[in-house]
């Protein structure tokens, strides 16, 4: 019988495993590592593609089952998901193979996403302290992420000179250390979505997915995170096509990597304090300059050959990319103080759904047009469409002055 934890130092083991599972080797080399197994450049895209779409379409099921059922075990099932995800990265390889992971990957992720935030809401307000939550997502955000600092850093390092299938072996060893943690998070007195007599939960889900889309602040405070998300993650896994083209060493792909993940972390742990200072519009209108900035970044290292400019719009990348942080920290707070309980995981869901949607058709996107034609004429492309979706939901916001 495990023995939990308490409600107070629930938030603490919750961060402990988080940073275990997202001790992520693979991260600096992921390019590398597929065509270890098989797969081209454009496959990679492609399956970031997948991965976003398989997370898309578990994102409201498995919010609604933390709304149902126990949240503490679909954390644990999430976690589950990422084990059996490096377990099948270490054992197999090929194209069907790899399919299956991402789809482990993505199940995991859209698992935790909208659950493992209400768990945590719902912790902090059995003890009358939701007014920390952003302080308290900021922290597991932050230790994940400089987690992922480290393991980016020392990635490209582990993949040169052990190889690729030691490197997934210590991913994964860390991530069962995270699932073996989780079994000791306490069970919470929750309060349980019930469903009306004679209505299916089908039309249950639909129906908070409609007040989701209809409600005239969470609309927007979904909308403009996920193009917004779209547009940085594009330029994350961009990065390494870049390098590769520019014929950067294989060990500085994780100190580029592990710059994002430093800056991710630490804008994180200061997200409260900045969101203080600049409130909604202004952190708002900054943030996608940021967007633009490393967008023209993207686009501008192709046609470069002296390394000390690519280098510097790498890091100018680098730290574009760590904005989304602050962004999707701020936003989901906003959203958590206007959800009802019973419903708060579903809602998440669907926020995680629309980022999971504008990501997956990106990145399909992005396997195309790396396939027909340059990189440069690429990131023109991609990065023109996100810039402009991205500016009607970001007008919408800035109308609410919220």
């Amino acid at each position: 019988m495990l023995n939990n934890v308490s409600l107070k130092n629930a938030p603490l083991l919750l961060r402990w495993a988080r940073t275990f599972e997202m001790l992520l080797f693979i991260l600096p080399v992921a390019v590398l590592f597929y065509q270890y197994k098989g797969l081209t450049v454009g496959d990679f895209f492609l399956f970031q593609g997948i991965f976003s779409i398989s997370k898309f379409l578990f994102e409201i099921p498995s919010g609604y089952l933390g709304d149902v059922f126990s949240r503490k075990k679909i954390i644990i099932l999430s976690f589950l998901a990422i084990l059996c995800a490096f377990i099948t990265y270490y054992f197999f390889s090929g194209f069907y193979w790899m399919f299956l992971a991402e789809i482990f990957f993505g199940v995991s992720m859209s698992l935790y996403s909208g659950t493992g935030e209400a768990y945590l809401y719902d912790v902090l307000k059995k003890q009358g302290r939701e007014k920390d939550f952003i302080k308290e997502e900021a922290k597991i955000k932050s230790w994940t992420i400089f987690g992922t600092a480290f393991a980016t850093f020392t990635g490209g390092a582990i993949y040169q000179y052990w190889g690729a299938d030691t490197m997934i072996l210590i991913e994964t060893f860390f991530v069962l250390i995270g699932f073996i943690l989780t079994m000791f998070l306490p069970d919470i007195p929750e309060v349980k979505r019930v469903v009306e007599k004679g209505k299916s939960k089908f039309k249950d889900i639909l129906d908070i997915v409609k007040y989701t889309i209809k409600h005239a602040e969470i609309k927007w405070l979904i909308l403009y995170p996920a193009v917004f998300g779209a547009g940085t993650k594009v330029l994350l896994w961009a990065m390494q096509p870049l390098m590769k083209s520019a014929e950067i060493p294989v060990v500085l792909f994780g100190v580029f990597l592990g710059l994002n993940q430093i800056f991710r972390g630490t804008l994180a742990h200061f997200s409260h304090y900045i969101f203080q200072k600049l409130k909604t519009n202004k952190l708002s209108i900054l943030l996608f300059l940021l967007l633009v900035i490393g967008t023209a970044s993207a686009i501008l290292i192709p046609s470069l050959n002296e390394k000390v400019y690519i280098y510097v719009l790498l890091i100018v990348m680098a730290f574009a990319i760590s904005s989304q942080v602050v962004l999707g920290i701020v936003t989901r707070s906003m959203m958590n103080h206007r959800i009802k309980s019973d419903e708060r995981a579903t809602v998440l869901s669907v926020s995680s759904m629309f980022n999971s949607a504008f990501s997956g058709v990106s990145m399909i996107a992005l396997k195309f047009l790396i396939d027909g034609t340059t990189l440069q004429n690429t990131f023109i492309v991609i990065g023109l469409v996100i810039l402009v979706l991205t500016v009607y939901p970001l007008k919408k916001l800035l109308r609410l002055k919220i």
